[in-house]
């Protein structure tokens, strides 16, 4: 295994119109923080997934103006920090006080607390108590606890993204990464934490649609098992399978845990294939936006339901 202390080389990937990132080397880390890990060089599933229903020009503006993270984001991060790296708690995560913020003595105190706490994520004295909730549901679940237990969190994996096409004679290369929630010891599983608003079977099915999770699942495999350090260090000659543990965000924080199929499996990999095209597409010709044309659109399937009264 790889370690962050040497991870780091004097090249630079090129990165149009973008800062230029410390170079990774391929291979497998355990001790690169995350901040560090999104911030550094390769392409992780989030940015991909922007290439499917957006061009290039969206992909290059949002690493331009990265977003802030939302509080049901924060929520979420803290949510796996008390089920993933519960001893990393109070190093990755700060509670805001309750404060006054119409007094200056209560103003100061928020940016004395927001220096202090650099870099954590910060959340508030409900969300802690919301996170405690949901933490202790996904670990008293029969099955959740044992996906859970005995796994390698928050690792990272760097590769050289390569055409798996034999007809591909291109020598086009990305450098790919990825960060599963966690990867199983026992068994050749890579788990997925999610937080959710409707964890039920139809309500999770439009959450991968509705953010490609299928995609991410396919990629984290590839990344995963092209790793031959990490595979030998486990023992495991391939992960196979791919398994969510999705909490509800709300009471009674319901917990269901579901596996992609094959079949959704081989989607998202055509997809994830697709999109690292886009991205070759995207870098070769400065990042393009929509045809400058006009387009004949037709109906979709849908268009011609017949509405009843």
């Amino acid at each position: 295994m790889s370690s962050a202390s040497n991870l780091f080389s004097v090249a630079t990937l090129p990165q149009e119109a973008v800062p230029a990132k410390t170079f990774v080397k391929p291979g497998w880390y355990q001790d690169i923080p995350n901040e560090d890990y999104h911030r550094g060089s390769g392409t992780s599933s989030s940015n991909l997934k922007t290439l499917l229903p957006k061009t290039p020009a969206h992909l290059q503006h949002e690493k331009q103006n990265p977003k802030d993270a939302t509080k049901a984001m924060n929520l979420g991060t803290a949510v796996h920090s008390l089920v993933l790296e519960p001893e990393n708690f109070d190093k990755d995560i700060a509670v805001m006080p309750v404060l006054n913020l119409r007094t200056k003595a209560d103003q100061a105190e928020k940016a004395e607390f927001l220096i202090e706490n650099k870099g954590k994520t910060i959340i508030t004295p409900e969300q802690l108590v919301e996170a405690k909730a949901m933490a202790a549901r996904v670990l008293e679940h029969p099955i959740a606890k044992v996906l859970v237990s005995d796994i390698i969190c928050e690792s990272s994996v760097y590769w050289w993204y390569k055409s798996m096409d034999t007809d591909d004679t291109d020598d086009y290369k990305e450098m790919l990464k990825v960060r599963p929630d966690g990867i199983s010891k026992k068994m050749p599983i890579l788990i997925d934490l999610k937080t959710t608003k409707d964890a039920s079977y139809s309500g999770f099915i439009r959450s991968i649609q509705d953010y490609n999770y299928h995609i991410s699942a396919a990629m984290y495999l590839e990344g995963v098992n092209q790793c031959q350090e990490l595979l030998d260090e486990i023992g495991f000659f391939a992960y196979t399978k791919f398994v969510f543990v999705c909490v509800e965000n709300f009471p009674p924080y319901e917990v269901a845990c579901y596996e992609l199929s094959d079949d959704y499996l081989n989607l998202g990999k055509q997809l994830y294939r697709r999109a690292v095209f886009n991205l070759k597409y995207g870098r070769e010709n400065k990042w393009p936006g929509y045809p400058e044309e006009v387009r004949i659109i037709e109906p979709p399937s849908y268009a011609s339901k017949i509405w009843t009264v």
